[in-house]
């Protein structure tokens, strides 16, 4: 029977080394096998940590909680040119504001609200420059790290400096205005605006009202928080995203964001009731839901990455160039040539004196 070199593909392993026995697998790997819900689960979170999305989310989190600030700055100068060209609303502004705030702390907020105003131009160039280096850091960060996710490096991408900083720009804007969008549905919802829009239509109330507002905006909710994660996850990542893959990512990632967004609406309830949340609570608790969402972000994109249509067109890592070293050693003593010289003459003087021996 002629013998083959082939090897046996069904007894080869995933290195390409041909086995007598499989392995036998361990009890992770054995659920992997029986569940296809936690392989999917044990390879994001695998890929999460494997591309350190933990590192990531810290450094969006703090370039996000940076890039709030200068918005806010935005936001005042935007308020303030509004009142500016409008005497009327100034004047009831602050006729709130003293009646909401008695004695100097009223006069003080009223000081600085006509100082904002005055000084609207210099908080227009300080706000935009912070905003625009913060806000790019931002995005830049967010970009690595869902493309991470992707075990792909952004900075390979062909186009310059001002392309890529462009680019980020426009993320950054898109970003914003979802971001907003969620939030506001959110507010709008829990203040109870789906409410006079049903009385806006004619309808003062039927059975079970309550739990239709409710069930409302957790819906409307859901479909503003499906666009910002079907955003992020399919146009951030420097990557092409499978259709199919994105849009299941962008509905789990709405479920996770909804709730925390529910949650931080009831952390910042509590909070407000003393003095010491009142001051700290605000900061602490965008802290901590900034990094919560950027959390669920990279688990979310990872989870996308692994999928096996996502797999199926990721690009196999490019093997290391294999490195040949050349080791000379130098041994102590005779070399091999002189040890075989010295036992043949050996060899040859003890024949020899055998021989004259025998003569004898």
């Amino acid at each position: 029977m002629a013998t083959s070199t082939q090897t046996d593909q069904s007894k080869t392993d995933d290195y390409g080394i041909e086995r007598a026995h499989a392995d036998d697998p361990g009890p992770v790997d054995k659920v992997r096998e029986k569940s296809p819900f936690v392989d999917r689960i044990m390879r994001m979170l695998g890929r999460y940590g494997e591309q350190g999305g933990n590192q990531f989310a810290a450094g969006i989190t703090y370039f996000s909680v940076l890039a709030i600030f200068p918005l806010f700055m935005l936001a005042v100068a935007g308020a303030a040119t509004v009142l500016a060209t409008r005497p009327d609303l100034m004047q009831q502004v602050q006729d709130q504001i003293s009646n909401s705030v008695s004695g100097e702390l009223g006069d003080t907020l009223n000081e600085l609200l006509e100082t904002a105003i005055a000084q609207r131009g210099a908080m227009y160039g300080i706000g935009g420059l912070t905003t625009l280096w913060s806000g790019l850091g931002w995005m830049n960060n967010l970009r690595i790290g869902i493309s991470a996710m992707w075990d792909k490096d952004p900075n390979e991408t062909q186009g310059n400096f001002f392309t890529q900083k462009l680019s980020d720009l426009l993320g950054l804007t898109g970003l914003l205005v979802a971001l907003i969008v969620a939030f506001g549905v959110t507010a709008a919802g829990s203040s109870g605006l789906t409410q006079k829009v049903f009385e806006w239509v004619g309808i003062e109330s039927f059975p079970g009202m309550d739990a239709v507002l409710v069930l409302a905006g957790i819906v409307v909710g859901l479909v503003a928080n499906f666009l910002v994660f079907w955003w992020m996850i399919a146009f951030l990542p420097r990557t092409d995203v499978p259709t199919k893959s994105g849009l299941k990512g962008a509905a789990i990632g709405a479920v996770a964001f909804e709730a925390i967004k529910q949650l931080s609406t009831v952390i910042m309830s509590s909070a407000s009731g003393n003095p010491a949340g009142a001051v700290f609570g605000p900061v602490i608790v965008l802290m901590v839901v900034m990094y919560l969402i950027w959390r669920v972000v990279l688990y979310v994109s990872a989870w996308t990455a692994t999928t096996e249509e996502s797999m199926e067109l990721a690009e196999p890592p490019v093997p290391e160039p294999a490195v040949i070293r050349v080791r000379n050693e130098v041994k102590s003593g005779p070399s091999t040539g002189v040890t075989l010289g010295a036992g043949a003459a050996l060899g040859a003087a003890a024949a020899g004196v055998a021989a004259l021996l025998r003569r004898k």
